[in-house]
C-alpha cells in the first residue's frame, strides 16, 4: 500500500501546462483529465448546472484541480495514479474527502459512476458510439428498436413486427452473430422464422431499465461480433442512490395516445379483387384513430436500491402496455389508382382486356391515419443485483433480469405486397426470459499487472407463436408452437499495464466460452408440420491477447491475436421426412488479427487506423437443417478483412469561451470474403429447394459522421452516415450493387445515407430543459436483383420505403431535486413511412404524444 500511496503522492505534485477556460464544471473536469492524463470520476448529479472559473498554466494537478472546484461546494481524492474522484464533502457517505480541496491518502475506495461517457467515443481511437439513459427516454419511441435511431452506421431491422425485440444492422450486417448484443454482459438472441420472408434475429430487451449502451463497429479481438458488439448496461444501485445516502427509490410512470386495443378479425386497408381486376373495396375497420392527448397505453416503473461501504443491492420491475398503434397522416398511403384500360392475365394464362385497371399508389395496403394490425404490446420485467466487495480490490455480483411480453407478430411472409390485407390475429407472440448473471472482479491499487475479470451466465427463452400452418393441434385450447433456447458462457480476462524504457504497454488477454441448444418446444413438432424445426446444438471456444504500445506521448501502436473453434450438431430425426446427404454438423477454427496505430499530433486531435481480418464460423441457423433452408457440407466461415480510418477533434473555446465542440469522422471499408448467403438450388438427382452456401464476397465502405457543441445550457448533436458502394459477389468476375435472390440480405441493406440533428437548451438554473430532434432517412443504398430468376414468385420481396423526414420534441422539468415531469412529442408532422430494415409491408407509428413524472428519493 505504501508504494501505492507514493505513485499517488508523485502523480498529484507532477507540473503540467493547462489550459481551462471558464465555463460549464463538467467540461472543464473532462479537459482537466484529458490534460492532466487523469480519469475524472464523479456522479454527474453533483456537477450538474455548476461552473468552473477556469484556469491557465503550470500547476501540480492537485492544485490545479482545487482551483476548479473553487465555489462549487466539491472536493477531490486521488484513488490512484491515475485516478482521481470528484465528490461532495457535506455527503455523510464521503469519508476521505475534506472541504479544503487537499488530498487524503490511506484507505480509499473508488467513486462510483465516471465522468461524461457521451464524450467517451470523441476520446476513443476507434469506430465506438454511446447512447444514454438520457437519450434512451427522451427517444424511446413506440418499439426497443428506436433507440438506436441517431446512431450513425446503426439501425435495428424489423422496428415494428418484433414486438420487444431488436435485430441491430451494423453497417449493412445483421443476424447469424455477425453482431453480439449483450445485456450486462449475457446473450438472448434466438432466430425467429418468417416464412419466404426470411428470418428476424431478435434480442430482447426492456429500455426502462437500461442505464446505457455501449456500441463498437466493426471487430475486436475480445469479441466474437464480426460486424460490432452491442453492450447494455441495466440499472446499478449507483444509479439510484445519491450521492452521500445509502437507500434510493425511483419511480416513474406515463402515459401515450395514438393507439387503440386490437379486436379480432379486423382487417386492413383496401380488399383487392383476385379475380377480374374490380374496384378494390376499403376495409370498414381501423379508420377510427382516438385523438391525439387520449391516453391509451400506460408504463410504470419501480426500482430500490442500497449503496454500502461494501455491499450494494438493486431490485426494480417495469411494466408496460399498448395497443395498435395509428399510422401517419401525411404520405403515400393505400391509394387505389385506376390507370385505364390494360390486358390482364390470370395465374392460369388466360388474358382478357379489361377498361378500368387499379393499382395501388401508396407504399402498403394500410391506409392514411389508419391502425396497424398486430402491433399491440404488453411486457413485464424484472431486475435484481447484488454487489460485495472485499476489499484489496475484490468484487462480485450477482444478477438477475426477468423479462415476459406478449405481442403481435404477423408472419412476414403474408404481408409483403401492395395489396396483402392484414388480419387482427387472435393469438400473440409471447417471450419468456430468464437470465442470471456472475461477474467477478479483482483490481488491487497497488498492482499495475491485474485488472482480471470472470464472467459467467446463463440464459433461458421460450418463444410461442400464433399457429401458423400444419393441419392438427395436439391439444385443444390456445395452444401456440414454438421454440426453447438455452444459452450459456463465461469469460476470463485480465489486463496488464507495464512500465518499460522503450514506453508503457497495456496487455489484455483472456478466454471465453459460448454454447447455444435450441429445439422445437413440446408440441410443435405436431402442430407445425411444414415450419422451420431447427433442433441442434453448438458450442464455440476462443482465446485472444492484444496489447497497446504509448512508443511516444503521440504514438500508439496496437496489435491483436484471436483463436475461435466452433463445433455445431444436427439433433433433426426423422420426424422431418427428408433425407440429408449428410449429418448436418460443423467443425472448425481458425485466427483473426488485428493491428492499429494512433497519432495524437496536438492536444486536440487524434488520427487512428485499424485493420484486422475476421473469421465468423456459421451460427446454429446456419448450420442445422430446417424445411426452408438445408445445409451445405461444403460450407466455409466468412472472413472479413477491415479497415478502418478515423479522426477524433475535440477543443474548448472555439467561439466563445466556455464552449466545446468535438467531431468524429471515420472511413470503413469491410470485404467479407466467403459470405454466407441463402439461394434456390438443383440439386444433382433433379430436386429443387433453399439451401445454405457461400458466395464470393460481399463488401460494404462509407462515411460516418458524428459532433457535438456544447456552449452554456445549449447542446447541437449531429449524426451522419454515407454509403459508398454496398456489393454482392455470387463469384469473384460477378459483383452487382444488389442484393441476390433468395437471400436474407435482400431486406439488410441500409439507407443510401441518413442525417439526425438533435438541438436543447436548458433554462432557469437547468430546471428545464426543451429541445428536438429532426431525422432524415434516404433511399436504399443498393437495388435487388435476379427477382425472376427462377420464373417463380419471390422467394424474399424487398420491402420499399421511400425517403422521409422525421421530426421529435421534448421537453422535461426538474421541480427539484425529487421530482421530474417528461413530455415528448414523436413524428411531430404526422409522417406515413415505412421503416428500413423491416420484412412486413407496414407504416411506423404516427403522431403520438407521451407524458411522465419520475420521482427518486
Amino acid at each position: 500500500m505504501l508504494a501505492g500511496a507514493q505513485a499517488v503522492q508523485a502523480q498529484a505534485r507532477q507540473q503540467v501546462s493547462f489550459n481551462l477556460p471558464a465555463g460549464p464544471l463538467p467540461a472543464a473536469l473532462a479537459a482537466f483529465g484529458r490534460q492532466a492524463g487523469l480519469q475524472v470520476t464523479y456522479r454527474p448529479e453533483i456537477a450538474s448546472g455548476k461552473r468552473s472559473p477556469g484556469l491557465s498554466g503550470a500547476l501540480p494537478p492537485d492544485m490545479a484541480l482545487g482551483r476548479l472546484l473553487q465555489g462549487s461546494g466539491l472536493a477531490y481524492r486521488f484513488t490512484g495514479a491515475r485516478t482521481v474522484a470528484i465528490v461532495d464533502p457535506a455527503a455523510p457517505g464521503d469519508v476521505g474527502a475534506v472541504a479544503d480541496g487537499s488530498t487524503l491518502l490511506g484507505a480509499i475506495n473508488v467513486t462510483a459512476g465516471g465522468g461524461n461517457p457521451v464524450e467517451r467515443p470523441y476520446e476513443t481511437p476507434g469506430a465506438t458510439a454511446y447512447i444514454s439513459e438520457e437519450n434512451i427516454e427522451r427517444f424511446r419511441g413506440s418499439n426497443p428498436a428506436d433507440m438506436f435511431q441517431g446512431t450513425p452506421g446503426v439501425m435495428s431491422g424489423e422496428a415494428r413486427n418484433a414486438g420487444s425485440a431488436i435485430d441491430v444492422n451494423i453497417r449493412g450486417m445483421q443476424g447469424m452473430g455477425r453482431v453480439e448484443v449483450t445485456v450486462d454482459g449475457a446473450e438472448n438472441a434466438v432466430t425467429v422464422y418468417q416464412g419466404y420472408q426470411g428470418i428476424s434475429n431478435r434480442t430482447f430487451v426492456d429500455p426502462d431499465l437500461l442505464a446505457g449502451i455501449d456500441i463498437t463497429k466493426g471487430s475486436d479481438v475480445a469479441s466474437n461480433g464480426i460486424a460490432g458488439t452491442v453492450a447494455m448496461r441495466t440499472l446499478d444501485a449507483g444509479d439510484i442512490v445519491k450521492e452521500g445516502n445509502r437507500f434510493g427509490v425511483r419511480l416513474k410512470g406515463g402515459f401515450g395516445t395514438n393507439t387503440r386495443s386490437p379486436k379480432d378479425g379486423a382487417v386492413s386497408g383496401y380488399d383487392w379483387p383476385s379475380g377480374q381486376p374490380d374496384a378494390p373495396t376499403p376495409s370498414p375497420d381501423g379508420m377510427n384513430r382516438p385523438s391525439f392527448l387520449t391516453p391509451t397505453s400506460g408504463s410504470g416503473s419501480v426500482v430500490g436500491a442500497y449503496k454500502g461501504d461494501r455491499i450494494d443491492l438493486l431490485a426494480a420491475y417495469a411494466y408496460r402496455k399498448r395497443g395498435n398503434y395509428y399510422a401517419g397522416e401525411e404520405g403515400p398511403g393505400a391509394e387505389p389508382v385506376n390507370i385505364g384500360p390494360r390486358e390482364y392475365c390470370t395465374a392460369w394464362g388466360n388474358c382478357s382486356q379489361v377498361e378500368d385497371y387499379y393499382v395501388n399508389g401508396g407504399l402498403t395496403n394500410y391506409r392514411p391515419g389508419e391502425e396497424v394490425l398486430n402491433t399491440q404490446l404488453e411486457t413485464e420485467s424484472w431486475l435484481g443485483k447484488a454487489t460485495v466487495r472485499f476489499g484489496d480490490g475484490h468484487s462480485l455480483k450477482l444478477g438477475y433480469t426477468g423479462f415476459r411480453s406478449e405481442a403481435g407478430d404477423r408472419l412476414a411472409s403474408r404481408l409483403t405486397s401492395g395489396s396483402s390485407q392484414a388480419t387482427q390475429q387472435p393469438q400473440t407472440a409471447g417471450t419468456r426470459l430468464d437470465t442470471g448473471t456472475l461477474h467477478y472482479n479483482w483490481q488491487p491499487d497497488d498492482n499495475d499487472l491485474i485488472a482480471l475479470k470472470a464472467n459467467l451466465w446463463f440464459t433461458h427463452l421460450e418463444l410461442r407463436n400464433p399457429k401458423r400452418t400444419g393441419f392438427t393441434l395436439p391439444e385443444p385450447g390456445d395452444f401456440r408452437p414454438g421454440s426453447d433456447s438455452d444459452l450459456w458462457g463465461g469469460e476470463i480476462a485480465n489486463t496488464s499495464r507495464l512500465s518499460t524504457g522503450f514506453g508503457a504497454v497495456d496487455v489484455d488477454y483472456g478466454i471465453s466460452y459460448r454454447g447455444e441448444d435450441t429445439r422445437p418446444s413440446p408440441g410443435t413438432k405436431e402442430a407445425e408440420t411444414w415450419l422451420d424445426l431447427r433442433d441442434g446444438i453448438r458450442h464455440e471456444v476462443a482465446g485472444f491477447a492484444k496489447m497497446a504500445w504509448q512508443a511516444r506521448d503521440w504514438l500508439t501502436v496496437e496489435a491483436g491475436l484471436r483463436y475461435a473453434h466452433v463445433w455445431s450438431k444436427d439433433r433433426n430425426d426423422p420426424y422431418l421426412e427428408r433425407n440429408y446427404t449428410y449429418d448436418s454438423s460443423f467443425n472448425d477454427g481458425g485466427f483473426s488479427p488485428s493491428v492499429g496505430v494512433t497519432v495524437e499530433p496536438v492536444d486536440w486531435a487524434q488520427l487512428y487506423v485499424r485493420y484486422s481480418n475476421v473469421m465468423r464460423a456459421p451460427s446454429i441457423i446456419e448450420s442445422v437443417s430446417a424445411f426452408t433452408m438445408n445445409v451445405n457440407e461444403n460450407l466455409r466461415p466468412e472472413r472479413s478483412s477491415n479497415w478502418e480510418i478515423g479522426a477524433n477533434l475535440i477543443g474548448d473555446g472555439l467561439i466563445a469561451a466556455g464552449d466545446r465542440g468535438m467531431v468524429k469522422l471515420g472511413y470503413f471499408n469491410w470485404v467479407v470474403d466467403n459470405y454466407i448467403a441463402r439461394e434456390w438450388y438443383t440439386y444433382p438427382n433433379g430436386s429443387m429447394g433453399m439451401r445454405i452456401f457461400n458466395i464470393d464476397s460481399a463488401s460494404f465502405s462509407g462515411l460516418e459522421l458524428s459532433g457535438r457543441y456544447e456552449i452554456g445550457g445549449f447542446a447541437a448533436e449531429l449524426a451522419a452516415n454515407y454509403y459508398l458502394d454496398v456489393e454482392f459477389c455470387r463469384t469473384a468476375d460477378s459483383c452487382e450493387s444488389k442484393s441476390l435472390y433468395a437471400d436474407y440480405a435482400t431486406n439488410q441493406v441500409p439507407p443510401e445515407y441518413s442525417v439526425d440533428l438533435t438541438l436543447s437548451q436548458r433554462f432557469f438554473g437547468d430546471a428545464l430543459t426543451v429541445g428536438g430532434r429532426v431525422s432524415h432517412i434516404g433511399p436504399r443504398a443498393v437495388g435487388h436483383g435476379d427477382v425472376t430468376g427462377q420464373g417463380m414468385s419471390q422467394f424474399i420481396t424487398k420491402i420499399d420505403w421511400k425517403p422521409y423526414t422525421l421530426f421529435d420534441v421534448f421537453a422535461e422539468y426538474r421541480f427539484n431535486e425529487n421530482f421530474t415531469a417528461s413530455a415528448r412529442i414523436e413524428n411531430l408532422m404526422d409522417k406515413y413511412y415505412v421503416d428500413p430494415l423491416s420484412l412486413v409491408n407496414q407504416p411506423g407509428p404516427g403522431r403520438t404524444f407521451y407524458a411522465s413524472l419520475t420521482a427518486s428519493f
